[in-house]
């Protein structure tokens, strides 16, 4: 690397080794991965909880970065505030809307009903059965903080390579789980006692969230095995850990085939055959590798073998039937009108028997199979537009400057097939999708930005070439004597 080149042994050693902060991060980011990948659960109160009590440390972390941090950290607050401004617009939204409920409970003799009422101040938030709703806004409101840790505090691209591997390894190995489970054609997960459905896959109880999972961790896996062969000093890529990021890739990708539903698994199919064709066309350009046209024919072939497995799923069966039909259009009719501030989180499935068909009744669904309506319709334009911007402006800002860096485009790819899953599916009901997005982002963005800037100059407003006064621990006095005062 160009950097690299240019620094003393010294100067590597100050920014690849870990302050206090990064050490804490790197454990918290590795037990908050594992609990995310392996207790699945959408909507458990353990798990959320648990976000909540890790996201209390976040702040720690951060000021403990602010205090042993080798280099100016300038913009580190002006970063945290703005980057998690959507979170407080969120709460702030819910918060207020606890003035305002639209479902009321009477009493007629001895039996008690729920009786719908259009709120009457239109231009303020709503929160529908904000009992219920709580643990889920501020338990992702948590895994958000989290994650925005690796935005702000890694100083040098050693921290994420140390980093990576652990969370790859964790994502293969719940998916090896689901392998296992459907080699043995188990009726649960292992050690739990299910959920009475057959669509589950590993610990996630139903397979369209492991299909978004395993895009995102497809893109990495394959994304790290390209990466061990760009270093001057790389072995060759059969003799380098490689190999095994790429069958942890493999592994992910192909899963797409026992997924029942059909959107996710054409998603995580043509995200594989995407990354297996940056492979090969990446492996062909390296020319010190002995292997490489071999490498570069066989990721080629099978690139076009999954392209070809995934048209065909796509054209196959199990398509939109009249129920997944009418929970869209439900939730369609509930955002139009509320379109403002919605009707508060987790409201669809209270509200959906006062805007779905008679085909509906007596059934209950917690989701519309479409997570851009559902979003539309619990939290409205101003809810969902705010993080979209966010998004927008950390993706623009990274494309203002070099934009070539691979790695980070690898994983931008496995983020952008998530959010096209979002017009079919729920991905983001699922805190494991959630979390790993949101995750993967951050180290994208954060890679892209070390990899632009000097260690020292990556947080800093600009450079200074001189320690202010009130920073020296040694007497300094900056202003020229006057000899007449002698």
């Amino acid at each position: 690397m160009e950097q690299d080149t240019q620094l003393l042994p010294r100067d590597k050693l100050l920014r690849d080794t870990f302050t206090p902060a990064e050490t804490s991060l790197f454990g918290l980011v590795l037990v908050t991965a594992n609990v995310a990948f392996w207790l699945a659960e959408p909507r458990s109160y353990w798990l959320l909880g648990f976000f909540l009590i890790a996201a209390a440390l976040t702040p720690v972390i951060l000021k403990t970065h602010e205090h042993t941090h080798p280099f100016f950290v300038t913009l580190l607050w002006p970063k945290f505030w703005l980057c998690t401004a959507p979170v407080w617009l969120l709460l702030l939204q819910f918060s207020l809307g606890l003035l305002q409920d639209p479902l009321k409970t009477i009493t007629v003799g001895d039996a008690e009903f729920i009786q719908f009422e259009m709120p009457g101040h239109v231009w303020l938030p709503i929160s529908t059965t904000a009992e219920t709703a709580w643990p889920t806004v501020f338990g992702f409101s948590a895994i958000y903080i989290v994650a925005i840790g690796l935005f702000l505090v890694p100083k040098s691209r050693a921290f994420f390579e140390r980093l990576m591997p652990y969370l790859c390894l964790s994502a293969v190995l719940a998916g090896l789980v689901g392998y296992i489970q459907e080699a043995m054609n188990a009726s649960k997960p292992f050690l739990t006692k299910g959920t009475g459905m057959e669509d589950f896959f590993g610990y996630f109880p139903y397979d369209g969230h492991w299909a978004a999972f395993a895009a995102i961790w497809t893109c990495a896996c394959i994304s790290m095995a390209l990466l061990t062969t760009r270093y001057d000093d790389s072995p060759p890529f059969i003799e380098s850990s490689g190999p095994w990021y790429l069958t942890g890739g493999t592994l992910l990708g192909v899963s797409a085939f026992l997924i029942e539903s059909k959107w996710p698994a054409v998603i995580l199919l043509l995200t594989y055959a995407v990354m297996m064709m940056f492979f090969g066309i990446n492996f062909f350009s390296i020319r010190r590798d002995p292997h490489r046209k071999v490498i570069s024919l066989f990721s080629s072939l099978v690139s076009f073998g999954i392209f070809a497995a995934a048209f065909t799923r796509m054209f196959q069966g199990n398509g939109e039937s009249l129920v997944s039909e009418s929970l869209k259009q439900g939730a369609w009719e509930m955002f139009r009108d509320r379109p403002i501030f919605g009707w508060g989180m987790d409201s669809y499935a209270h509200l959906l028997p006062y805007y779905g068909s008679d085909l509906l009744v007596n059934e209950n669904y917690e989701r519309a199979g479409n997570d851009v309506l559902q979003l539309l319709a619990e939290i409205g334009i101003i809810g969902f537009v705010f993080p979209i911007i966010l998004v927008v402006c950390l993706i623009g800002r990274y494309l203002k400057g070099r934009h070539n860096i691979q790695l980070t485009n690898h994983f931008l790819t496995g983020l952008a097939a998530v959010i096209v899953l979002a017009f079919f599916d729920s991905p983001f009901m699922s805190p494991a999708v959630f979390y790993s997005f949101v995750t993967l982002l951050f180290i994208a963005l954060r890679w892209a930005d070390i990899s632009r800037n000097r260690a020292d100059e990556v947080d800093a407003s600009r450079p200074q070439l001189v320690t202010p006064h009130s920073l020296r621990r040694v007497p300094f006095h900056p202003v020229q004597e006057n000899d007449k005062l002698r």
